[in-house]
């Protein structure tokens, strides 16, 4: 491996993929055991980040916290306290009622995301804490552009990788939420993670890549890789209905 920081951005997901195969190799390889031999690192290498983030990523990542805002609008008008029957349902045996706005919990969750940002970068300089926000401006829009300000240096500091990762994710799912532009569809196929096999693959109009929504897998796949993957899938069912059932239980 080389010494060169990895982009944490799409284009090195299967430089990701294969180093996390080897780790896995490594570790449940026994050098007592003669039938095995010592799994070799893999040789892909990785494009590599400016210091974090390669200089294509660094400037969408600036583009979606900036598009935030935008969302944070969308939200805004559409959190009128109106559900549909759908977004009453909740996990059966929680005493938790919904709150009457899907479109208001985005948002709140949102700027909660950005001002711990904003509060986590202050922390790190030994800044003073954010000013009361939503006199001058909307406290999304104040703090957003307080990110802005300061982004370079935010990405190029310690928390550069978690905060570019962050802001794509909401973006994405900002997106969804705030049915903004392009419509983002559940993808019927399972997640081919190993850890995962959820039915949890959502793909946005226009995207080149399928994101997993599970939390503990997060898995991108190419639109190419989707394919490849359904047709395996298919293959695999046409030879034994029952392939899947397990899953599915």
């Amino acid at each position: 491996m080389s010494g060169e920081v990895a982009c944490p951005g799409p284009e090195n997901r299967r430089y990701r993929e294969a180093w996390d195969a080897y780790r896995r190799a490594l570790a449940d390889y026994d050098p007592l055991d003669s039938a095995q031999s010592r799994p070799d690192p893999p040789e892909i290498q990785p494009w590599p980040g400016d210091p974090v983030w390669c200089r294509d990523c660094a400037g969408r990542i600036g583009l979606r916290l900036a598009e935030l805002d935008d969302l944070a609008g969308l939200l805004a008008a559409t959190a009128d306290g109106l559900r549909g029957e759908g977004d009453r349902e909740r996990v059966s045996g929680s005493a938790v009622p919904p709150s009457p706005s899907r479109a208001g919990d985005d948002l709140e969750e949102m700027w909660g995301m950005l001002s711990g940002w904003e509060t986590i970068y202050r922390d790190l300089n030994g800044w003073l804490s954010p000013p009361p926000r939503g006199e001058l401006a909307r406290r999304e829009t104040a703090c957003i552009d307080w990110l802005r300000r300061h982004l370079k240096s935010i990405l190029v500091s310690d928390i550069a990788a978690d905060f570019g990762l962050e802001i794509l994710q909401w973006h994405r799912e900002g997106e969804s939420s705030a049915k903004a532009g392009r419509r983002t569809v559940r993808k019927p196929m399972r997640c081919p993670s190993q850890n995962c096999r959820m039915l949890s693959l959502f793909w946005t109009e226009g995207d080149k890549e399928i994101y997993c929504k599970n939390p503990d897998c997060r898995r991108v796949l190419s639109l190419a890789e989707y394919e490849e993957e359904a047709e395996r899938q298919a293959s695999v069912l046409q030879r034994d209905p029952d392939a899947f059932r397990e899953d599915a239980a």
